[in-house]
This record gives C-alpha cells, sequence and structure tokens, in this order.
C-alpha cells in the first residue's frame, strides 16, 4: 500500500468516526420546530416555543456530548464573549427597571440560537448537506402548506390567525393580504428567502448521478421565490431579487457553469415571462410594485423611532439589556422605546460594547466568506440577507429565523472539517 494511499484510509476512517458521533438532533431541529407550528394550529396545549427551546437545549447537550464545543480560533471566542456578555445583561436590565421576564423571553429566541454557530463551526460538509436538505424541507413544508392555506382560507385558520395577531381583522381578505403560513409573513419571507440560498449547492450538483438534487434545489428555488413574494413583506421581495442577481453572478461569473452567452439569453427569457405576466395579471405585479416602492418611506417613518430609541438608552456603553427595547417589552412600565428594526434594537440593548463585538464578528465573516465564496457562498448570501432584512425588521429574534444566521456564520469558520469523503479522494488522488 502506498503512503497516499494509507493517509487517505486515516483520513477516511476518522471521518467514519465523526459521522459515527454526527449532530444528528441538530440536523432535524427545523424539521421538528415547523411540525410543532403545524400541530399548534390544531392542538392548542402544543406550545412550538416552549418545544422548541427544549430542542436547542438538546442541541446543547449534543455538542457537549460529542465535544464539539471548540474555542480554538478568534471568532470562537469573540461568539463565547458575546454571548457571556448579553447574558449578563440581565444585571442593568434590572437596573434600568424592567422584570426579568422581559430578559428571558428574549434569551430564549434570541442569545439561546448563538449555539447553533458551534454546529455549523464543527460540523462536515456531509453534515452540512443533510441540515441544509431538511432546512430546505422544513421551509418548504411552511411554504406549501401557507399557499394551500392561502388558496382555501378555512374558518379555523383565520380564526387561527387571529389569535396569533397575525391579522387584525379575522375575515378572509384580511387574511389574503399577506400569507402567513403559521409562522406569520415576517418570518416566513425571510426563512423562504434564507431556503432559496440552501438550494444553490443542490441546484449546482451538475453530474448526471446527482440530477435528482439539480431538480430539487431548482425546484426548491422556485417555490420558495414564490412563498417570499406571496408574503408581501418588502424586505423579503427586495431580497429575493438580490439573490436571484446574486445566484446569476455565482452561475456565470463565479463557477463559470454557462457560458455567458446564456445570461443574455436568460435576461430575454425573464423579460418576456414579465410581459406574460403583465397580460395575465397587471393587478400582482402593480401590488408587488407599490410593495416595493413604499419601501423608502416606510425606512423613514421608523428613522423618528431609532432615534428616539438611542436617545433614551440606560447606557450607552452597556446598553439597555438583552429584550429591552423589543416588541416583548411593550406595555411594561418602565419600557425604552421600542426600536422596530433589528439592528437598531440590537444596539440599543447591547450598547458599544455588545454591538461591536457582533459587528466584528460579521465583518470578519465577510472577510473569509467573499476570499472563499466558492466554498462558502450559501452562508455568505444568508448573514447578508438576515442584515438586510434587520435594517426595517427583527429578524433575528425569532427562534426559527436566528438560528440559520448562527448556523450560517459558524460554517464560514468552519475550516478543515468542510472536507467531505469525495474531497479527501481527490486529494489522496493528486
Amino acid at each position: 500500500m502506498t503512503g497516499t494511499g494509507t493517509i487517505q484510509n486515516i483520513m477516511d476512517n476518522g471521518l467514519k468516526a465523526n459521522e459515527k458521533k454526527g449532530i444528528w438532533f441538530a440536523g432535524i431541529y427545523y424539521i421538528l420546530a415547523v411540525l410543532l407550528y403545524v400541530f399548534n394550529m390544531f392542538i392548542e396545549a402544543v406550545r412550538p416555543g416552549l418545544f422548541a427551546t427544549v430542542f436547542m437545549f438538546g442541541v446543547l447537550a449534543e455538542l457537549i456530548i460529542r465535544k464539539r464545543l471548540t474555542l480554538k480560533e478568534f471568532a470562537d471566542r469573540l461568539v463565547a464573549a458575546y454571548f457571556l456578555y448579553n447574558a449578563l445583561s440581565v444585571i442593568w436590565l434590572l437596573k434600568g427597571g424592567l422584570p426579568v421576564s422581559v430578559y428571558e423571553q428574549e434569551f430564549i429566541v434570541s442569545l439561546l440560537p448563538v449555539i447553533f454557530y458551534f454546529v455549523g463551526r464543527s460540523c462536515y460538509k456531509n453534515e452540512n448537506e443533510r441540515f441544509l436538505k431538511n432546512f430546505i424541507y422544513a421551509v418548504l413544508i411552511l411554504g406549501i402548506l401557507g399557499i394551500a392555506l392561502q388558496k382555501a382560507m378555512p374558518q379555523f385558520y383565520i380564526d387561527y390567525s387571529y389569535k396569533l395577531s397575525f391579522v387584525s381583522k379575522a375575515d378572509a381578505p384580511t387574511c389574503r393580504v399577506r400569507m402567513d403560513s403559521v409562522v406569520g409573513s415576517t418570518v416566513l419571507g425571510f426563512i423562504s428567502v434564507a431556503a432559496m440560498l440552501a438550494s444553490i449547492p443542490f441546484m449546482m450538483a451538475g453530474s448526471k448521478e446527482k440530477r435528482r438534487e439539480t431538480v430539487f434545489g431548482t425546484a426548491a428555488l422556485l417555490i420558495n421565490m414564490v412563498v417570499a413574494f406571496m408574503s408581501n413583506q418588502r424586505s423579503a421581495m427586495v431580497v429575493a431579487i438580490l439573490v436571484l442577481i446574486y445566484i446569476n453572478y455565482l452561475l456565470f461569473f463565479v463557477y463559470r457553469l454557462f457560458d455567458k452567452k446564456y445570461f443574455i439569453a436568460e435576461i430575454i427569457v425573464v423579460a418576456a415571462a414579465f410581459i406574460g405576466l403583465c397580460i395575465v395579471s397587471m393587478d400582482a405585479v402593480m401590488k408587488i410594485y407599490y410593495r416595493l416602492v413604499s419601501l423608502p418611506d416606510a425606512v423613514g417613518e421608523r428613522s423618528e423611532q431609532w432615534i428616539a430609541a438611542v436617545n433614551n438608552m440606560y447606557s450607552t456603553w452597556l446598553g439597555n439589556g438583552l429584550g429591552a427595547n423589543g416588541h416583548r417589552a411593550l406595555g411594561i412600565e418602565g419600557t425604552h422605546v421600542i426600536a422596530d428594526g433589528g439592528l437598531v434594537k440590537m444596539y440599543c440593548e447591547q450598547g458599544v460594547f455588545g454591538f461591536s463585538m457582533f459587528i466584528y464578528l460579521v465583518i470578519l465573516s465577510f472577510k473569509k466568506g467573499i476570499k472563499e465564496i466558492k466554498e462558502y457562498c450559501v452562508e455568505l448570501g444568508i448573514i447578508a440577507v438576515a442584515l438586510l432584512t434587520s435594517v426595517g425588521s427583527n429578524i433575528l429574534a425569532f427562534q426559527l429565523t436566528t438560528p440559520i444566521f448562527w448556523y450560517a456564520v459558524g460554517r464560514i469558520f468552519a475550516g478543515s472539517p468542510k472536507m467531505d469523503k469525495s474531497s479527501l479522494k481527490d486529494e489522496g488522488d493528486v
């Protein structure tokens, strides 16, 4: 046996051992969480938030048992410091006069999902593929169910939507303004765009042996794009358009899978399809147009609120404490100005110290992701979409949206675990 072959066998055996100790629970988190939301529509006793929290602690336990928590790199230690800082912010939140319940609720949806950084950070390529595929399946469940409910609009779903404050009036026309599925249009819009990005590696599988993967990825991309627009969320529609441009950039200019002449042909086809849509359903086109052009006005309206929130901080350096500027604090005496925008909310709650750690981590992620865009194009896109959406929505404060963001950040810093058996074999053959 050659030296190269011996090294390859050792690496393969090591990878098999790691697969046996894989992060199984984290891989099915999204499937389990989504099914709970579906069951909650029929069984009121099912509490998706509570069970999702239990699942997250299960993920944490799995990371510890499998020895997947690591502080080897600077980014790992920065994430740990960020987590600890926000955990300790309960001290100045209480000094600011807010109850601990505000902190507890925000901890569950905003801070606990940070553990998914270590899921992405430690997973191997085959584990990453399973995680992304299960994430896509979960979002497709929400999307297809949402389309069916939007079409049928049964009375029990109208009552369910009104009860959860998805709509302000319990009737079918109001429910049809935005597609909420069972999670709300804000969450649905973001994760559908994130699933569009997650579809990229499957869509570009390429080989004849993986033709099913290509079909799956392409279908998932198209379905999730439709869902993103049906959510009628301005931010989701804008980032969905940007993602389509980004995917074309990857296909034609990064991976160069197709000749650039096909790019021109695609533009012609898209233009023809748009004209056809205008002829068939001009009302739908104008509805999307009016939503998109109203985006600057929406930002302008919220800017005064953001300024007021920043001017009423407990401490510029420390912030107000986790949850102090979120909707969960609404109506509580002593509450600071509610910041209806994720990034401003984070700054007000975390102050200069905490927000600087977050921004620096994002900068490191972009620096590494752009440098290795062929490897991390999906993760780079998810982080960018989350940040853009967070300008106007508290998108990093939901149990279905925050984990995929932190998972993407962790994946960018994964390093050597990104290799799978095929890549190891290719290196051994060189």
